[in-house]
């Protein structure tokens, strides 16, 4: 889009786009719009501590949360309600949760910062980057070739990559930036799933789409209490399809090994 909000928050929300598209009494529409969103309450602004140990006794699965605060779970009150946590819950079996995601990461932040960290003894990442991307005046090109390099670093660990989600769906920004923010999201994202469909360790997970029957109208009432973010139910349906994925992924239980003393 040309806007620039950060999925974690939506400060920086600000206004190049993709200039060509938006001219006169429309790119003052759009800045007009941008401020207003910027402005708006903001009742989650740090991300629950997700890391834990959860589940049953046994040795755990070793599970690792890279990219923004779609990752992070930004957006629910309660850290059990965190696509992470539920997703652990769902899988019924000890899972050893670490989350080095960050509320406002782009691909570059990923590169930079959040892969150094990676243990490479977890056994399943799960990564969540490119809404801010989008909210950023950078190109489709150079984003491409950003999670070309992350999941490139990730191989050979198992890896899930969500979608960018449907970003014409909260309401927090007005039309037509929203409807503009939409497409250029859909756009960065046909890229991104190019790009994770050539690695072999790599799969997509659409969180863009809703659940069947669902209108975009009624998914704005799954939206957190910012208006922007998911909220417990969008979320809850991000970590079913994740789980149903991430089970082909990971090694069965008699395969781990218990984590040394």
């Amino acid at each position: 889009m040309a806007a620039t909000f950060h999925s974690g928050s939506t400060h920086g929300l600000r206004l190049p786009l993709a200039a060509p598209l938006l001219t006169g009494a429309c790119a003052a529409l759009c800045a007009w719009e941008a401020r207003a969103a910027r402005s708006g309450p903001r009742p989650y602004e740090r991300a629950h501590s997700a890391d834990a140990v959860l589940g049953p006794p046994g040795a755990p699965v070793r599970v690792t949360w890279l990219g923004d605060s779609l990752a992070a779970g930004l957006g629910v009150d309660d850290v059990a309600d965190t696509p992470a946590h539920v997703v652990a819950h769902l899988l019924g079996r000890p899972v050893e949760v670490r989350m080095l995601a960050v509320p406002g990461a782009r691909t570059v932040h990923v590169l930079a910062d959040q892969l150094p960290r990676l243990a490479r003894d977890t056994d399943l990442v799960i990564l969540s980057v490119g809404a801010n991307d989008v909210a950023c005046s950078g190109s489709r090109l150079a984003f491409a070739q950003r999670v070309h390099a992350i999941l490139a670093a990730l191989a050979p660990i198992n890896t899930v990559v969500l979608s960018i989600p449907d970003m014409a769906t909260p309401d927090r920004m007005a039309e037509p930036l929203r409807s503009i923010v939409g497409a250029r999201a859909r756009w960065f994202d046909a890229a991104r799933a190019r790009v994770a469909a050539t690695h072999p360790h790599v799969r997509s997970v659409d969180v863009a789409t809703p659940p069947p029957g669902m209108t975009r109208r009624e998914a704005r009432a799954h939206l957190s209490a910012d208006r922007f973010h998911p909220g417990v139910q969008a979320y809850r349906v991000w970590a079913e399809r994740i789980t149903a994925t991430a089970e082909l992924l990971l090694p069965p239980p008699a395969d781990r090994r218990p984590v040394a003393a």
